[in-house]
């Protein structure tokens, strides 16, 4: 993993400084997958679309706030020939965004999300959120709430058939609501080769009519 440069955005909320860590490249070296489509991989840190200002708790989509200045690169010089101050001393007070919780994306969706593309990612990250404690095998019994099955219902109604990847995601969401002939029926179709052990792995837990997530352990 290279980590690049801290870019340093404002808040569109508060005006205050948040430092959003860049990537120059990662590799799924040690990574965790599971069936809903969240990876776990600490040498590709997750770098989510839409953050919690660590200031003022705004949720907000990270590449619409100014960037105002940047920690590593070649903007970290002193800003004019008569100053020694760097960004890094000017954004001292920066710090990094959070990941909003299952409880944030619930009230952001209920205020209502307009642009499809956005939706989709906010009910995919709800749906990745719901699923976190049951991740856990403690918590994996734990059935999914009104607010998770609606969330599916509506997220499956965004994805593409035609496409491998939204197919077999929307195989699993119906697997995870039980709808385990829905599924199947998706399952069976024709996938890329590349896809065809994520479909094995999943198809397999629908005819077995097991609901919760799962890791997947490729071979």
């Amino acid at each position: 993993m290279i980590p690049g440069p801290t870019e340093i955005r404002e808040c569109s909320s508060c005006r205050k400084h948040i430092a959003q860590n860049t990537l120059i490249s990662g590799n799924n070296y040690g990574a965790v997958f599971w069936t809903d489509g969240k990876t776990d991989a600490p040498m590709l840190p997750d770098q989510p679309w839409l953050v919690k200002c660590p200031h003022c708790g705004a949720l907000l989509w990270i590449d619409e706030q100014t960037q105002v200045g940047e920690i590593g690169g070649f903007d970290s010089e002193p800003n004019d020939l008569d100053s020694e101050t760097t960004d890094a001393e000017r954004f001292a007070d920066a710090s990094p965004a959070l990941t909003p919780t299952l409880e944030d994306y619930v009230g952001f969706l209920k205020a209502g999300v307009h642009d499809k593309q956005k939706e989709r990612y906010v009910r995919l990250r709800a749906w990745w959120a719901g699923n976190d404690p049951r991740r856990e095998s403690s918590y994996q019994s734990t059935p999914l709430d009104s607010f998770e099955i609606e969330n599916l219902r509506v997220f499956i109604t965004l994805l593409n058939e035609t496409d491998d990847g939204d197919r077999l995601m929307k195989a699993e969401a119906l697997r995870e609501l039980g709808e385990f002939a829905a599924a199947e029926k998706l399952l069976a179709a024709k996938f890329a080769k590349q896809r065809k052990e994520a479909v094995s792995i999943i198809r397999d837990l629908n005819q077995k009519r097991i609901t919760v997530v799962e890791e997947m352990k490729f071979k």
